[in-house]
């Protein structure tokens, strides 16, 4: 018997258990039985996060956690009602959590923006940020036209990603690569200070 034949075989038995049975396997720390519930929930898990948070970048980062965090904590995996049930509820943690962050971020911003509005600003401090809207501004026109112009809608205009597509004739998906895109320039640019040349954004367009 060759070893495609062995996997298939395997495979097969696998496939018959049931999510209680591959549970108490992957506590025993069963690889064949992770790859077995992976298979079993990774598309329903993906589904009901894009239908959250609308970019599938952002959905299979947290699923991606979920499976990361279950494989690492396998041995005091405790299910107390079914397996799906589980992770779907660690599912939405994960998205509760997101979006906290994201509120908590937008809240930054906002105080940011205000401080700059409002408190009364240095000569050093006023050449400083003069020269890093000139450094976010090249950056800015240095990103391809229709990226660029997709990600100000986004960020600047807060368009959603369906709108965008439908304003510009593009899938849902182009919209969120070439959002993707302008900000991985960005942050290769300007590295921790992404946040805050996000603030001065803002206030440039």
């Amino acid at each position: 018997m060759n070893e495609l034949t062995t996997y298939g075989l395997a495979k097969t038995v696998y496939f018959k258990h049931t999510d209680q049975e591959l549970s108490n396997l992957l506590r025993s720390g069963d690889g064949s039985a992770f790859k077995e519930l992976y298979d079993r929930y990774w598309d329903v898990l993906l589904d009901t996060a894009f239908k959250r948070l609308g970019s599938i970048e952002q959905a299979e980062e947290l699923v991606q956690d979920i499976f990361v965090n279950l494989f690492v904590k396998r041995e005091n995996l405790v299910i107390e009602s079914s397996f799906e049930g589980y992770l779907k509820n660690a599912l939405k943690f994960k998205i509760f959590d997101f979006f906290r962050h994201q509120a908590s971020h937008n809240k930054y911003v906002e105080n940011l923006l205000k401080g700059l509005h409002e408190r009364t600003i240095s000569p050093e401090e006023a050449l400083q940020i003069k020269e890093l809207k000139e450094r976010i501004d090249k950056t800015i026109q240095n990103i391809p036209e229709k990226c660029r112009e997709v990600y100000l809608m986004s960020r600047v205009e807060h368009i959603s990603n369906r709108m965008i597509a439908k304003k510009l004739g593009i899938s849902v998906s182009t919209v969120e690569k070439h959002i993707n895109k302008a900000t991985n320039i960005l942050k290769k640019d300007f590295g921790r200070y992404y946040f805050e040349v996000i603030a001065l954004i803002l206030c440039i367009y």
